[in-house]
């Protein structure tokens, strides 16, 4: 009976053992199970809040881009850029959050205009970046537009007197205009007279016609404009800038003479307003200058060329021989040049009147620059007054 009674003890040892270590197994799993679940929730906050810390610099990232493309939009609202040159520094931006952003500015020229690219970069975390792209169209003395071109070297609101002795005209090709009127494109108003047309082609780029360079003979090609007659008819055809404004322009930048007009090229903008009444000849031409086409008798450069406004209460000051102008003079009176009309200067440019004008002198050369046009001669004449953006150049968010 002894022996039996332990026997069963014995048995029923193993089963409380084997349900106190079950216990603990499953107490052990749900204990590991807990935390695991413990963890991940924790490490999803941590992942969700990096994701909204993420979206959030993102988006001060690409304010910081804005705002960089807005000063861009500022500066070239009054400054030039030109290929080559450096771009603008925008300052850089604190945001809400302490962080400091730098924003680097790259400039493309165009057919129509500058296009920006700004990108944004945080400057404790260089992955956190944006970048936007829009172009812009500056606003100047010509009409940006890429159909906008130079006028031919005569340009008449009335008509040309007959040149009766040897002046010369050089065209870049023989399908340019010689000249044009808003009076009539015919005979009688533009006679060709003894005046010489030829063509020139620019072979070594530096935009001065050299003597090697003259080629064959050239149509003599008139041209008609609407609005004459008409208030500064003329003046609205070539230009897109009030007159007005373009004087103001002038005299703001302290660009009047009477006399001692410096030579060369001139700081912005390229306009000068002449009160000279009296013919303008090579000593009334102050400064030293050189350089390709340029010397100490020369008004303007070939990449800086200049627009000479006469006012009407200067009358028709004649520009005498001797003289080498870049750029284009205006005549404002209707009256004042219908008898003496040019002095006898080589441009590289054009004439413009309000009026009639007299035939040219003998040896005269009116020399076509070239293809410029649009926004380049905004440029070349130094004349920024406003930049718009332009429709349909999406921002690219990067």
């Amino acid at each position: 009976m002894i022996t039996g009674h332990r026997l069963t003890a014995s048995v029923r040892h193993p089963r409380r053992h084997q349900s106190g270590s079950m216990t603990l197994l499953v107490g052990l799993v749900l204990l590991v199970g807990a935390g695991i679940l413990t963890f991940s929730a924790g490490r999803t906050g941590v992942v969700e809040q990096r994701i909204a810390n993420n979206e959030f610099r993102a988006q001060e990232a690409q304010q910081a881009a804005q705002a960089g493309l807005d000063y861009a939009l500022a500066w070239l609202a009054e400054n030039i850029w030109r290929s080559g040159d450096a771009e603008p520094a925008p300052p850089e931006i604190t945001t809400s959050s302490g962080e400091i952003y730098r924003t680097a500015l790259i400039f493309t020229k165009t057919a129509q205009g500058v296009c920006v690219r700004a990108q944004a970069r945080a400057t404790t975390e260089q992955r956190i970046s944006a970048s936007v792209r829009e172009c812009v169209q500056q606003q100047g003395l010509f009409d940006p537009a890429a159909t906008s071109a130079m006028p031919p070297p005569l340009v008449l609101a009335g008509c040309l007197g007959a040149p009766d002795e040897t002046a010369n005209l050089f065209l870049p090709d023989d399908a340019a205009r010689s000249v044009m009127s808003g009076h009539a494109a015919n005979n009688v108003c533009l006679p060709q007279g003894a005046l010489s047309v030829s063509v020139w082609h620019d072979r070594n780029g530096n935009l001065v016609k050299d003597a090697d360079e003259v080629g064959s003979g050239a149509t003599y090609r008139r041209a008609s404009f609407g609005g004459c007659p008409g208030d500064q008819c003329a003046w609205k055809r070539v230009f897109a800038m009030p007159l007005e404004d373009a004087k103001a322009a002038a005299i703001q930048a302290g660009h009047r003479f009477d006399d001692s007009i410096p030579c060369g090229a001139t700081t912005p903008p390229g306009i000068y307003l002449i009160e000279h009444t009296r013919p303008i000849h090579a000593l009334d031409i102050s400064g030293s200058c050189t350089g390709a086409g340029v010397d100490n008798r020369t008004l303007g450069t070939p990449e800086r060329p200049i627009l000479f406004i006469v006012p009407r209460e200067t009358g028709c000051p004649l520009f005498e021989p001797g003289i080498s102008i870049h750029g284009m003079v205006y005549y404002e009176s209707t009256t004042a040049c219908a008898v003496q009309g040019w002095g006898g200067a080589r441009i590289h440019g054009a004439v413009i009147w309000e009026g009639d004008a007299g035939p040219p002198p003998v040896n005269t050369e009116f020399i076509a620059p070239g293809d410029r046009a649009g926004s380049e001669l905004n440029d070349d004449y130094q004349v920024i007054r406003g930049a718009t953006r332009l429709p349909g150049t999406w921002r690219d968010w990067e």
